[in-house]
């Protein structure tokens, strides 16, 4: 008996079975999916990486386990979601890949565009890790910070908190409520050097404000509108210089907006007629592909997500 309540993933289609799963939620559970499936029954599963695999360790471990992931489901087809061009030839040697952008699948009825209110000179939606480089916003004046903190980097935490004492903190808003705070922005931070395609720099984007962008590997240059983006330096002064030009340059809302739209056009047709050569139909996709955000419970049961919302293994 097929449970999809039980799998960490996302069910796209029932008939032929369509997964979606980010790369650690599927290649680190695979008992999960082996007890939860009938045996040789077809499956397709698409991987998304959540992590850039330029990174060595972690492509190691991820070719390791798909290969595992081949020996345990030879009747399944395996394609990555590749947030990175330079990913392809990396990933395909282990599984079919596809360059796919997971900031595309943003539904743009979810954030509202920014309005002529702005409270902040800069907004950071980030996680409060060491990877995300907060140090690098210290001399920004007027900063709001959002994001999650573990007791693990409780070190961590305090030191941004010094760094930053005037800069007020929520570590939590509400998924369908962050696209406001957005707004109230004048250009979003992204800080971290390596990590995945950074789904808030596109939540951004998608809400039509600005991003100061330090250099990076993980993908998520690929969906910044060009002439909405200043490339710092990796120091604290090129990073405030950044804010100021957005503060005294600012763009129309709506120009950004559509122009991020218009680079995730592609990305969604590309997977749209995968699945449609999957399924000889066409399958709606859900935002962000069902992983990875808030969903109401009895859509999660329904399609088995499994896995905790914002957490990373």
């Amino acid at each position: 008996m097929f449970h999809p309540r039980w799998l960490p993933a996302y069910v796209l289609c029932r008939s032929p079975r369509v997964f979606v799963a980010y790369d650690t939620d599927f290649l680190r559970n695979l008992e999960v999916f082996r007890r939860s499936l009938p045996p040789a029954t077809p499956f397709t599963m698409l991987i998304q990486t959540g992590w850039t695999v330029l990174e060595g360790p972690f492509a190691r471990e991820l070719l390791d386990r798909t290969a595992d992931a081949r020996r345990l489901f030879p009747e399944g087809r395996f394609i990555f979601l590749a947030n990175e061009e330079e990913a392809l030839p990396i990933l395909k040697p282990a599984a079919e890949c596809i360059l796919c952008h997971q900031n595309a699948f943003l539904d743009p009825r979810r954030y509202p565009l920014a309005g002529p209110v702005r409270r902040f000179d800069a907004i950071y939606v980030a996680r409060i890790t060491p990877f995300k480089r907060h140090a690098l916003a210290a001399k920004v004046a007027n900063l709001h910070l959002v994001g999650s903190r573990s007791r693990p980097e409780e070190d961590y935490f305090q030191s941004v908190m010094r760094s930053v004492p005037a800069a007020p903190w929520d570590e939590r808003i509400p998924e369908r409520r962050i696209g406001r705070a957005i707004g109230l922005a004048r250009c979003g931070l992204a800080l971290s050097a390596v990590e995945g395609a950074m789904f808030a720099c596109a939540e951004y984007s998608i809400c039509g404000i600005p991003v100061v962008n330090t250099g990076n590997i993980g993908g998520r240059d690929a969906m910044i509108p060009g002439f909405s983006v200043f490339r710092a330096a990796d120091t604290p002064e090129s990073v405030a210089e950044g804010v100021e030009h957005w503060k005294a340059n600012p763009v129309p809302p709506r120009e950004i907006r559509d122009a991020f739209l218009k680079m995730a056009r592609p990305h969604r047709e590309v997977l749209a007629d995968l699945l449609a050569s999957i399924a000889g139909r066409r399958i709606p996709v859900p935002h962000k592909l069902g992983v990875r955000c808030s969903l109401p419970l009895l859509r999660k049961l329904r399609h088995g997500i499994l896995r905790r919302e914002g957490s990373r293994p």
